[in-house]
């Protein structure tokens, strides 16, 4: 039984209209920038301005780097998108992104759902990852933020 990491725990005004952050969004190959010092791109599949999915290394706690298979599974345009990242095989989970027009800008949260979670990984939750995870996604969404003009919040 895995609870639901909601690591959207500060949801984010993004100053752009819905449409154009969902566009952004849409490239997989924009995402990595967001993520800073704590995803390294590895190989990213499908071509350019097209990504949807790929191999990243995400550093965890400890100097631990854990490489995940990432990709793009559905979108709703401009409103949702969801993938997955697994690492090997026996841990993975489901990201969604969730944009509301706010009429002057963009409410932009950004998820995780843990589906199954191995051994390694589950050690590496409890020796810091999960805070390490709340602030790679928080950090993430402050540089959506930016990115269209906002401030630090």
């Amino acid at each position: 039984d895995l609870p639901e990491l909601n690591l959207a725990w500060r949801p984010r005004e993004v100053p752009a209209p819905r449409e154009r952050v969902f566009e952004f969004l849409a490239d997989l190959e924009n995402h990595w920038p967001l993520a800073g010092r704590y995803v390294e791109v590895l190989e990213l599949e499908e071509p350019p301005g097209r990504m949807r999915g790929g191999r990243v290394k995400i550093r965890g706690p400890l100097g631990l780097g854990r490489i995940a298979r990432t990709r793009v599974l559905s979108a709703e345009e401009p409103s949702a998108m969801s993938g997955e990242a697994r690492i090997g095989r026996s841990t993975s989970a489901a990201v969604s992104w969730s944009l509301s027009d706010l009429g002057t800008g963009t409410r932009v949260e950004l998820r995780a759902r843990i589906e199954r979670l191995g051994f390694l990984d589950r050690l590496v939750l409890a020796l810091g990852g999960t805070r390490l995870l709340q602030r790679m996604f928080d950090s993430t969404l402050e540089s959506l933020a930016q990115r269209f003009g906002g401030t630090s919040a």
